[in-house]
């Protein structure tokens, strides 16, 4: 049987997981303490367990009811337009791709595009 394994995003390292908030937590305090890294701990839509991420990249989002990517995909719902514009200024560092902040016509949040056209 073959383990679904979260992969880094940027390292494509596997992710440590963590089988409940308050471990995740402990974490994220000890990374703080000993390495003064911030991390914030969140639980993963792909493998349930929860994962830490760096304070600076964290932009908490939920899967989209009503809105679809160009590929067919539900679009990511952020709940701020900070942490969408947060999420785009990460896709810009990492990948050199400018995406653009819109709000969601369905529900209370913000999505982002590659068409400055809204």
């Amino acid at each position: 049987m073959t383990l679904n394994v979260c992969t880094s995003k940027n390292t494509g390292n596997p992710l440590k997981t963590y089988t409940c908030y308050g471990n995740a937590q402990q974490a994220a305090d000890y990374a703080m303490k000993t390495y003064k890294n911030a991390m914030i701990p969140y639980q993963c839509d792909r493998c349930h367990y929860w994962h830490l991420c760096p304070e600076e990249r964290h932009t908490p989002s939920e899967t989209c009811s009503y809105c679809t990517g160009s590929d067919g995909k539900p679009k990511q719902l952020y709940r701020t337009h900070e942490s969408a514009k947060k999420r785009a200024e990460c896709f810009l560092r990492e990948n050199q791709l400018k995406l653009y902040v819109y709000e969601c016509p369905h529900q209370h949040g913000w999505h982002l595009t590659k068409s400055n056209g809204l």
